[in-house]
């Protein structure tokens, strides 16, 4: 998982190939029992996390563990997702309505927040690893060997929209209904403006993974990868500026342990108004309060800071958390970020 450095090619495929996949046998196994308690601490790895207001988030991650807090990450209480496979991200249209991804095609469904989960079949066994819920009839997936699927009935069925090129695609971003941006390895970011419809490609000037994307609107979005890259849009992907990283490519053996630290790789971002948060290896958290103009690496104090962060949700109000290695749990209060209530770690202030 995060942590590995991983180039273009066909020969060096993605982390989540590489170490989800294939390491995710060493990790330990979360205890969900038939009757949820509330305020379990979760101990398995969390891939993907998403707030849709102040106080309602849910967390998934390894071996089907799916969490829900109602207290904007005080506490955390498991749902039952009657899998043991690994889910990789989670979306809600709504309070109600969402979809969590995972591995070998892997789709559940909820219309209730949660309570219940239902499997949904796209057809394909490819690993998914971003679901975006535009509404609550209305979703997207992306994953493995470009795959993109798409349904537009609640679920019922879902679209092939696939590339017919092999390319790991890891993120989507959908501002609107008829605007998505799909990233993935080597540099790759596919776009489409009339809702799915078509899709083209956009240069993006880089040659490394990108892994997380995220578009305020139309017209400006950011997109974060491999050895610190940040990069950004402000005319809908038509050019994209590097704002921070290392853009050469190397081989795996010429990266040294003080510029993998330099730079560490980053798997999510963020945006709501003008606060946005990237986050990455060994705990590294970028932080911008301009509107994503510039961008300061804020890096964290004791356990957590050792942890790779692998997703961040926020909402209106920087309100929102992120999630990574060994059931790490933050939580985003305006210029803070805190842990649940089940961590011991230190509250850190964002300058």
């Amino acid at each position: 998982m995060p942590g590995e450095r991983v180039y273009a090619g066909r020969a060096t495929r993605w982390v989540v190939r590489a170490a989800t996949l294939a390491a995710l046998s060493t990790f330990g196994v979360c205890q969900v029992s038939a009757t949820p308690r509330a305020g379990v601490r979760i101990t398995d790895h969390l891939y993907g996390t998403k707030f849709i207001s102040a106080e309602d988030g849910w967390a998934v991650g390894a071996f089907g563990t799916i969490a829900r807090t109602k207290d904007g990450g005080k506490s955390w209480r498991p749902q039952v997702s009657h899998t043991t496979d690994h889910l990789y991200s989670v979306d809600f249209a709504d309070v109600l309505n969402g979809w969590v991804a995972g591995r070998s095609g892997l789709l559940l469904h909820t219309t209730d927040g949660g309570e219940t989960w239902t499997p949904q079949s796209s057809g394909s066994d490819r690993h998914f690893f971003k679901v975006q819920a535009i509404d609550k009839q209305r979703a997207w997936v992306v994953g493995d060997w470009g795959a993109i699927f798409a349904t537009h009935d609640g679920g019922k069925t879902w679209e092939d929209h696939s590339l017919t090129r092999d390319v790991i695609l890891n993120s989507q971003a959908w501002p609107d209904a008829e605007h998505g941006w799909i990233v993935g390895e080597a540099g790759t970011i596919v776009v489409t403006t009339d809702g799915g419809a078509t899709w083209t490609e956009q240069t993006s000037g880089v040659e490394k993974t990108l892994f997380g994307v995220a578009f305020e609107d139309a017209q400006r979005g950011w997109a974060v990868g491999l050895d610190g890259l940040i990069i950004r849009t402000i005319d809908g992907g038509q050019t994209w500026q590097v704002q921070h990283g290392d853009t050469q490519v190397g081989a795996l053996e010429q990266v040294g342990f003080a510029e993998a630290l330099d730079n560490p790789s980053l798997y999510d971002i963020a945006m709501a108004g003008q606060v946005g948060y990237a986050v990455g290896d060994v705990g590294c958290v970028y932080v911008t309060q301009d509107g994503g103009s510039s961008w300061t690496k804020k890096d964290g104090s004791g356990d957590w800071s050792l942890h790779w962060l692998r997703a961040v949700s926020l909402v209106k109000g920087t309100h929102g958390g992120f999630v990574g290695a060994d059931g790490l749990a933050m939580r985003i209060e305006g210029a803070q970020i805190k842990p649940s209530e089940k961590e011991e770690h230190a509250a850190e202030t964002v300058h």
